[in-house]
C-alpha cells in the first residue's frame, strides 16, 4: 500500500513541500510514478514516523514561511498536475496548493491568502471570470490578488478582451507552454510583468 505526498503531509501535520523536501533529502523513501508523482510505501512511512516522530524542524518552518504561496485552481486534472509538476520542478521557493472547482477555490483563497493564483477560466458552476470578479469586488477575500488566468477557449481574442478588462496579471492558453508558464509565474511574483513582454511571449 502506498501513500500520496498529500496524505503523508496530513498525517505529519506539515505542508506538502516539507514532505517532498524530506523525500529529496532521503529522510523518507519513496518511488516516482511514470506521471512524475511521489508515492510512499506505507511500511517505510510508518518507520519514518517512529524514527523521526514527524519533526517540523525550525529550518523547515522558516523555509515554508519565506516561500511564495501559489494556489492552482483547475478542474482539468491532467492540466492541474502538469502545472503543479512544472512549478514543483522549477520553483524550489514555491508553496503549492490546489483546488479543483470554483467553490473550493474561493474557500482556499480565503484560507490560504495566496501570493499568486493560477486560475482556469472554463469551469462549471463558478467559472474563472466569476472568481476574478469576486476578487476585484469591494468585499474581496484577497484584496490585491495576483491572478494568472488559463484557458483552452478557441476564440482567444474574445477571452483576452474579457479577461484584460478584469485586471489580471497575465493570460496563458492551453495546451500550456511550460517555459511561458514558469516565466510568467516568476514575473508575476516579482512585480515585473509588462504588456510588451506578455504580447511578445505569451501569444496574446
Amino acid at each position: 500500500m502506498y501513500l500520496t505526498t498529500g496524505e503523508a503531509a496530513k498525517a505529519c501535520g506539515v505542508k506538502l513541500n516539507t514532505i517532498k523536501n524530506w523525500i529529496r533529502h532521503g529522510d523518507i523513501t519513496a518511488i516516482r510514478t511514470p506521471g512524475g508523482h511521489w508515492r510512499i510505501p506505507k511500511t517505510t512511512f510508518m518507520a519514518f514516523m517512529d524514527t523521526f516522530n514527524s519533526p517540523a524542524t525550525p529550518s523547515d518552518t522558516a523555509s515554508d514561511i519565506t516561500k511564495k504561496r501559489i494556489l492552482v485552481i483547475d478542474d482539468d486534472i491532467a492540466a492541474h498536475d502538469l502545472i503543479v509538476g512544472a512549478l514543483d520542478m522549477h520553483g524550489s521557493n514555491y508553496d503549492l496548493h490546489s483546488a479543483h472547482d470554483g467553490y473550493s477555490g474561493l474557500i482556499e483563497i480565503g484560507r490560504l491568502q495566496p501570493d499568486l493564483i493560477l486560475l482556469d477560466i472554463m469551469m462549471p458552476d463558478i467559472n474563472g471570470l466569476e472568481i476574478i470578479h469576486r476578487l476585484k469586488a469591494a468585499d474581496s477575500p484577497l484584496p490585491g490578488a495576483r491572478v494568472i488566468a488559463i484557458t483552452a477557449a478557441s476564440d482567444r481574442r474574445l477571452v483576452v478582451n474579457r479577461i484584460r478588462n478584469a485586471g489580471i496579471e497575465a493570460l496563458l492558453f492551453k495546451p500550456l507552454d511550460i517555459e511561458a508558464l514558469i516565466g510568467t509565474v516568476r514575473y508575476a511574483l516579482s512585480n515585473e510583468i509588462h504588456d510588451q513582454a506578455l504580447n511578445a511571449g505569451l501569444g496574446i
